[in-house]
């Protein structure tokens, strides 16, 4: 009975730590409002695992918009946290005093109910100050809080870099200065900076870890709020959009009787001895406040020119290493050729390069390995192309060495490297084919009846003398293999012409290097990967359009793109619909609003808008 009961309060309290970590809560803008006011009314959860938001009937009140829904993400304390609200803009229709009913809302198969709240509805507009009653004198409390907050918080952006090459890694940081003496309760993101040209990917700072730096003999409290690593996609000069950013600051307010003479705001709101006094009384009051650092500029300059012939876009200082997983096969068997490009700089926007292989051998898209990292450094690491080779007659088959040139930063010059030529020996392997010729004579048995079938219709009989020359019989069996043969010319040729152009072979390929991707993504739908499942999602998107449209990846951007497209489809809405998606997928990536789309949906849009634009390119 004592183990029961135990039992049965231990789950009791397990039930509600469970229920006590998710809160959801109603506020609103004012309780006391006139007729035909405006009142806000706001249901927050502290979670955004939200679902089947039911909100009440709002009796007395008519709704004139909502509800709007947003998200946001809030740092307390160090430890960060996510939020989803519903909006709505009331009006109050009578007096009276009248209840707003709790909402309700799912979270994790629990069904949570909003606090109700009371709003007295009054004839007169009370809550308003009378145009002659007298305003108090000098500045309120709250515009000497800004200005001392103004002068003691602030955001700071820093790139590494203030001009960089066409492709060249740039690291920026938004960095938060605190001054010792200021309290922050609250931090809220309501937009995220957005980085137009570049090509971008955030690591991400899951907790503020604040380091000490002096400014102006102030030892300010300072942390990285968020570090992107930006590639730049069109020469010229780009722009950082800056962080904004609206903190909750806490003050200690010293208040003094009016008789006594006013001090100044910054001793009014900062402890000072002078303020220990009985004449005074001492509480804490919090301050909203925005902070917006300041936007900063970066000259992008093109690479130098002529580029060189295997140049494919790399930037950064890098090696190669390509080599044959078996140098003798058989026909039929696969031998794999890995291509690794290793070291430091844009290797997430490198793409397969085509090969240059005898026409006995076929091959198929090749695999791509990424083991690439992003740190505040850059991007390092390695990137593995591994192309599947299929010999189709035996031999010995030369491939030509493989050529890979990239700008290096250090020298300032266009590098190139090169592999060691391949040779891979081919056996005959075995043939599907049966021949009569090695059938045995003893193999024939006889299967016989003992009674045989009696013809009942007569036979076709030929004349003696008729040649079997001119039946249609014998120009049926020659012109067929004349007309298979032909067709084999034809088709030997094309594939020949299709391979050597290098353009065609792009477009040809888009749809099923876009496919190998979204194969990606999906896989990544169930398993919850969000990160992963955007960035194989963009990869689909943006290698379509390049290998569709030939566009060098020195020249891949939204805008070409868009121009691009616009030239070649009649669709402006398919086309705005494919740069809405780029924009998600990399918005997704560092966005809080991107919490709770379902990313099964971003993948069947994807599927949806390449295949129209698949049909249109033809």
């Amino acid at each position: 009975m004592k183990k029961l009961l135990f039992a049965v309060v231990v789950f009791a309290f397990l039930a509600s730590v469970v229920h006590a970590e998710y809160k959801f809560t109603a506020t609103a803008s004012s309780t006391t409002v006139s007729v035909g006011e405006q009142i806000q009314v706001t249901f927050t959860l502290n979670s955004t695992n939200g679902k089947n938001f039911q909100p009440p009937t709002f009796k007395g009140f008519t709704v004139l918009a909502g509800p709007s829904r947003s998200m946001s993400t809030q740092i307390i304390n160090g430890q960060i946290s996510s939020s989803m609200s519903f909006i709505y803009i009331l009006s109050a229709d009578v007096e009276g005093t009248f209840t707003i009913e709790p909402a309700k809302i799912t979270v994790d198969g629990n069904v949570l109910q909003s606090n109700p709240i009371t709003i007295k509805v009054v004839k007169g507009n009370t809550s308003q100050q009378q145009p002659n009653q007298p305003q108090s004198q000098g500045k309120t409390l709250s515009q000497q809080a800004d200005e001392i907050i103004r002068d003691n918080l602030f955001i700071r952006l820093i790139v590494d870099k203030s001009q960089a090459y066409l492709g060249e890694t740039i690291v920026a940081t938004y960095k938060l200065y605190v001054h010792p003496e200021l309290n922050i309760v609250n931090i809220n993101v309501p937009k995220m900076p957005s980085f137009n040209g570049f090509w971008t990917q955030d690591f991400g700072i899951k907790e503020l870890k604040f380091t000490t730096e002096v400014i102006n003999g102030i030892p300010y409290r300072v942390a990285d709020l968020k570090q992107v690593v930006l590639i730049p996609q069109q020469k010229g000069t780009l722009t950082i959009d800056p962080m904004e950013i609206e903190f909750i600051v806490r003050l200690l307010v010293r208040q003094q009787p009016q008789k006594k003479r006013f001090r100044d705001p910054f001793d009014m709101l900062f402890d000072d001895p002078f303020f220990n006094d009985p004449f005074f009384t001492t509480q804490f009051k919090d301050f909203p406040f925005t902070v917006r650092s300041k936007p900063v500029s970066i000259k992008v300059v093109p690479l130098p020119s002529p580029e060189p012939e295997n140049f494919y876009g790399a930037v950064g200082n890098m090696q190669m290493k390509a080599w044959l997983d078996k140098n003798q096969v058989k026909t039929g068997e696969v031998a794999t050729l890995k291509v690794q490009i290793s070291g430091k700089g844009n290797l997430k926007l490198l793409s397969p390069f085509q090969l240059n292989l005898p026409a006995d051998i076929d091959t198929y898209e090749p695999k791509v390995v990424d083991n690439t990292n992003v740190t505040p450094t850059g991007v390092s690491g390695s990137i593995t192309f591994e192309y599947y080779l299929v010999p189709k007659n035996p031999g010995q088959f030369k491939i030509d060495p493989i050529k890979f040139a990239y700008f290096n930063l250090d020298k300032k010059e266009y590098v190139t490297l090169t592999s060691e030529p391949f040779v891979l020996n081919v056996e005959k392997g075995a043939t599907t084919q049966t021949l009569v010729a090695n059938i045995k004579k003893e193999d024939v048995q006889y299967i016989g009846k003992d009674i045989r079938y009696i013809k009942t219709k007569s036979s076709n009989f030929k004349r003696e003398g008729e040649s079997f020359i001119v039946s249609p019989l014998f120009w049926l069996l020659n012109l067929v293999p004349a007309g298979l043969w032909l067709l084999v010319f034809w088709y030997v040729k094309r594939k020949e012409k299709i391979e050597g152009n290098v353009v065609l072979m792009r477009q040809i390929r888009a749809s099923k290097i876009a496919q190998k991707y979204l194969k990606n993504a999906k896989k990544l739908v169930s398993d919850g990967q969000k990160d992963l499942f955007y960035e194989e999602t963009a990869r689909a998107l943006w290698s379509f359009v390049a290998n569709k449209l030939n566009i060098k990846p020195t020249d891949l951007t939204k805008d070409n793109i868009k121009e691009e497209l616009l030239s070649k489809v009649d669709d402006v809405q398919l086309v705005d619909q494919l740069i809405e998606l780029i924009n998600s997928c990399e918005a997704a990536r560092y966005s809080p609003q991107f919490d709770n789309v379902p990313l099964e949906k971003i993948y069947n849009q994807s599927v949806d808008v390449l295949s129209r634009l698949s049909e249109k390119l033809l």
